[in-house]
């Protein structure tokens, strides 16, 4: 990770270490808890997952939505659409295709 990264073992391990201490203060008192009430923790954890899933169900659905209908608008579009306004549009230049020219258009020297 620090490599990746571009530094060095310690700061990536103490940036980790901030990153994920609230998630290990928690899993600390989970085990605290499951010692005393193993049924009841596990329980909790079976439905914290199962509520995870169901929202990770509920996202996918809404990616695989849009995913659907932004290629079907894609296929409705031409490719260059991006440089070209809509007709309706009547006050808008487009600019012209090709590089850009330097400014000395029309100027003889």
């Amino acid at each position: 990770m620090a490599e990746a990264g571009g530094m060095s073992v310690s700061r990536c391990m103490g940036d980790w270490l901030a990153d994920t201490a609230e998630g290990a203060e928690l899993i600390a008192l989970k085990m605290a808890e499951a010692r005393r009430a193993p049924m009841a923790v596990m329980r909790e954890m079976q439905a914290l997952v199962s509520g995870m899933a169901e929202t990770v169900d509920m996202d996918m659905e809404k990616v695989r939505k849009l995913t659907a209908s932004g290629v079907r608008a894609a296929a409705r579009k031409p490719a260059d659409s991006a440089l070209t306004p809509p007709s309706s549009n009547t006050g808008v230049l487009v600019p012209p295709k090709g590089p850009k020219s330097s400014g000395t258009r029309g100027k003889k020297t």
